[in-house]
């Protein structure tokens, strides 16, 4: 398979692709901000200092919707299909691997890949900094490497605590809101119940595909529960740990490409 992690010549600003209809947002606000608030935990003090200094300051946290917010900005448009990766149930891991690096159903995993890449060669882009936090934590979302036809979840209808809703808002603030906790409660929490890990990195684009199939294989799961939701406080029960682990996964995964760029 070709090595897309060392396509660092291309030219970020000259990818324009179609926008598609698929929009809904990944984790939400609060979910991108407990992955960063606890990815950030992760970083060494090189990396901080680093990443600091091209966010003047900001969080990890608080740069996490910045890939949501500039979707207002026209100039923008270009990454609009970079949220997500489309992508059929049942696939064998060699079949995932080809399409997962294609660009014509999302490009999620391939520009979590490219700009591993790019931001390694070129560390001092703030823009595209801030892009790869956002994305990498979008890989994590199951419902971000869902199915084309039902628009990642968007169009399953469930019925959660006696109201309409829909798969994906279901799993990407849903859940997460029934806990009724602040970003920073909530990754405090994860991070007291879980022992945090430094995960190796060493830029071989095969370690992100491992992470993303992870999410896949999450993704079915959950493509299966939908009779499940009418009983919402049994569905909390039994899928909250299936959430916190991917949570934490995307903080450990974010941490580790942070400090391979910036170490």
């Amino acid at each position: 398979m070709k090595n897309y992690l060392h396509q660092v010549a291309v030219v970020l600003s000259s990818l324009f692709f179609v926008s598609s209809p698929f929009s809904a947002f990944a984790w939400g606000s609060l979910g991108h901000r407990i992955i960063g608030e606890m990815s950030e935990s992760l970083l060494n003090e090189k990396a901080k200092a680093q990443i600091f200094a091209l966010t003047d300051n900001a969080s990890v946290a608080m740069v996490s919707n910045w890939g949501d917010e500039v979707r207002s900005d026209k100039q923008y448009d270009y990454t609009s299909n970079w949220h997500y990766t489309n992508i059929a149930g049942g696939l064998s891991r060699a079949a995932f691997d080809s399409i997962a690096v294609k660009q014509d159903n999302g490009q999620n995993i391939y520009q979590v890949l490219l700009l591993t890449a790019y931001l390694k060669q070129v560390p001092n882009d703030t823009a595209m900094l801030k892009m790869l936090i956002h994305l990498v934590e979008d890989m994590h979302c199951p419902m971000h490497l869902g199915h084309a036809e039902d628009k990642g979840g968007n169009t399953v209808q469930i019925t959660w605590f006696r109201n309409k809703s829909n798969l994906h808002s279901l799993w990407d603030s849903g859940l997460i809101n029934f806990q009724k906790l602040s970003y920073t409660e909530y990754a405090t929490h994860l991070m007291r119940v879980n022992s945090l890990q430094n995960i190796p990195f060493d830029g071989d684009e095969n370690t992100i595909l491992d992470w993303a199939w992870e999410t896949y294989t999450n993704t079915q799961t959950i493509y299966a529960s939908v009779g499940e939701t009418e009983k919402a406080y049994e569905y909390v029960y039994h899928y909250k740990p299936l959430l916190e682990r991917s949570l934490v996964k995307a903080a450990e995964h974010l941490a580790a490409l942070l400090i391979y760029i910036y170490q």
